[in-house]
């Protein structure tokens, strides 16, 4: 990755099956659709060469599995920070300003927070759509702005 290019790249969870009895949102499992979309995407990524410097994600069961399966290389390295579970765009926003503006950053969460979030750095005026194992790559601007380079979804 260039050292010049600050990239922000923003994936929402891939589907997961609706909470079972009393089960807890947090441990929510991945829809067959979800894994599908999730493996769809590991190829995409895959394709598209994409490398991340530093990955950012929610502890959630959904996340993790997500994460294993499209990048099963970061599970490792990759920060699980409890903030970014059901985070809103001010909690964000106060984890952006923490990440140095260099490389190619992944964040993986949940909506709507991941779309109120891209809307305010990019300034749209309404929040754009990211359906379940969506991606939106930004170009983080010097003045604290995005702008959109590319969006994927399955």
């Amino acid at each position: 990755m260039n050292s010049e290019m600050h990239e922000l790249v923003l994936l929402r969870h891939a589907e997961a099956r609706a909470p079972q009895r009393k089960q807890d949102d947090f441990d929510r499992v991945l829809s067959a659709r979800g894994e599908a979309d999730a493996e769809r995407l590991g190829a995409w990524l895959a394709q598209q060469n994409l490398r991340f410097d530093e990955v950012y994600a929610s502890p959630s069961v959904r996340t993790r599995s997500t994460l294993a399966s499209a990048l099963p290389a970061h599970v490792l390295d990759a920060h699980l920070l409890p903030q970014l579970y059901l985070a809103d765009r001010d909690a964000l926003q106060a984890l952006l300003a923490q990440i140095p503006p260099r490389g190619r950053v992944l964040l993986i969460g949940h909506n709507p927070g991941l779309e109120q979030f891209a809307g305010a750095l990019c300034g749209w005026p309404a929040p754009r759509a990211l359906p379940t194992c969506g991606v939106l790559r930004l170009r983080r601007e010097a003045d604290g702005k995005a702008s959109l380079i590319e969006s994927w979804q399955p």
